[in-house]
């Protein structure tokens, strides 16, 4: 995968303006925040994983791990559970700064007690109303 620091300009296609801000985009040798997520916010981070935005044709690892592994997340929400590795979770902010993350995010943060920064988990729970405000 592609390491991008935290807040850097999304810029996938060069060809496009860049359309947010990057989150979580890890790689070894790279320092990145160690933090606790709460359940209710991871849960929702995996729910929103499961809508699986602008999938690649292909598949990326973590280079953290050191060997390659396949890792899954479940939604409870969806009922679903689903690969990790070859999509990005979006969520918009209440002011509408857009954040992508791809969706190992979930992995790193589980697995590597990666601490996503605070606007982002702001931005995931504004993303959770917006998308089911039946349930919230």
């Amino acid at each position: 995968m592609t390491y991008y620091a935290d807040f850097s300009l999304y810029d996938y296609d060069f060809h496009e303006k860049p359309e947010g801000l990057t989150i979580g985009w890890l790689e070894d040798g790279y320092d990145y925040p160690v933090d606790e997520v709460s359940e209710e916010d991871l849960a929702n981070i995996i729910d929103l994983g499961s809508l699986r935005q602008h999938r690649s044709r292909g598949w990326h690892s973590c280079t953290l791990c050191g060997e390659y592994t396949e890792h899954t997340a479940t939604s409870k929400r969806a009922g679903i559970t689903y690969r990790l590795g070859h999509a990005e979770i979006r969520a918009v902010s209440d002011d509408g700064v857009l954040y992508v993350a791809p969706n190992l995010i979930i992995h790193y943060i589980v697995d590597h007690l990666y601490g996503p920064p605070a606007e982002f988990i702001d931005a995931v729970r504004s993303e959770v109303r917006r998308r089911w405000p039946e349930e919230k």
